[in-house]
């Protein structure tokens, strides 16, 4: 079989040729001189040796380009996952910090009881969601009563925490702890003021940020968690614990309310009733401008807003001593 036949139909015959064109102007005989007014053979062959070697850098940058952009997506894809698993080494230890104080503070939250709470939360953010601005009867109320309930929760579980510390001895984290030079008096300031800014922003968490932070999850710090044991982290970790607090108080709550229903019901028509069928009445006989319909619809939603809120939190109150900052029995 000749080696043409043999290379016939495979890779090897395109090299096979290279290797033959190689071969043949190694053996071509030697170009006779150039005739006057003839390019020089050996310049024709500078040039094309030149054109050859910018072909070939032109290939070498295009492919180094290529390579570096493939890095780039390899080396973002892995500060994304480098980032991620801080996040989650984060969560995990702020987590097991929380579960400690729990039991350091005879919470008698387990681990189990955080997932379901945080999961009750985030379905009454939900139903919140849906009823907001809504000018629909039954989901304004629902939604009135629910941000009066999330506040007056979020208020008394402040209380609890306060009194938990107290009774084991334990300050809220002292923000001065980098201050050596602090006195007593400069300290115990500076934690009374963070305290009560804590405080603030804590009663004015919605449900998916309350959810978020029985679990010590800040989602705005992403994987940028502090270090565990500086005040900060330790205001979470209690923050978590407020939380939980917060919402065994909401679950017990609701629990009351859609128990007692149509004894609130009763209990608004009696507060209300006249001036709602007034309101209709007038409503019914026709308005004669704007001004007065938009009147008409504000009572209506002010009565929905701040009577019925209140109505239900006073209920409430009657029904569960936690409500009045009494222990439960």
């Amino acid at each position: 079989m000749s080696e043409k036949r043999e290379h016939e139909g495979t890779g090897l015959g395109f090299l096979d040729s290279v290797t033959r064109l190689f071969r043949d102007r190694k053996n071509a005989p030697a170009p006779s001189a150039a005739a006057p007014g003839v390019p020089d053979a050996a310049a024709k062959l500078d040039a094309v040796i030149r054109d050859l070697d910018q072909k070939i850098e032109e290939r070498r940058l295009a492919a180094s380009a290529r390579a570096g952009a493939g890095d780039a997506r390899v080396t973002a894809e892995e500060r994304a996952g480098v980032a991620q698993q801080r996040m989650e080494t984060a969560h995990k230890a702020i987590r097991a910090d929380i579960e400690a104080m729990h039991a350091r503070l005879g919470t008698g939250f387990a681990s189990a009881d955080l997932d379901r709470l945080a999961a009750r939360l985030r379905e009454f953010g939900a139903l919140a969601a849906q009823a907001k601005d809504s000018h629909e009867i039954l989901a304004r109320a629902r939604w009135a009563i629910g941000e009066r309930l999330r506040r007056e929760a979020g208020a008394l579980a402040v209380t609890q925490l306060v009194a938990l510390l107290r009774e084991h001895q334990m300050s809220w984290p002292d923000p001065t702890r980098y201050r050596p030079n602090a006195t007593p008096d400069e300290i115990e300031r500076s934690r009374t003021r963070r305290l009560r800014d804590v405080r603030e922003a804590f009663l004015a968490q919605d449900f998916e940020r309350a959810a978020d932070g029985v679990l010590g999850v800040v989602r705005n710090w992403r994987s940028d968690y502090p270090e565990q044991g500086t005040p900060l982290w330790e205001e979470t970790v209690l923050e978590a614990v407020c939380g939980a607090l917060r919402g065994r108080l909401l679950d017990v709550f609701v629990e009351v309310l859609r128990r007692d229903r149509d004894a609130i019901l009763s209990q608004t028509e009696a507060a209300i009733g006249k001036e709602v069928e007034a309101l209709h009445s007038v409503i019914a006989g026709g308005v004669d401008s704007i001004a007065q319909a938009n009147q008409a619809v504000a009572g209506s939603l002010r009565a929905i807003d701040q009577v019925l809120a209140d109505i239900a939190w006073e209920h409430v109150r009657s029904e569960v001593p936690e409500a009045r900052g009494q222990s439960g029995g």
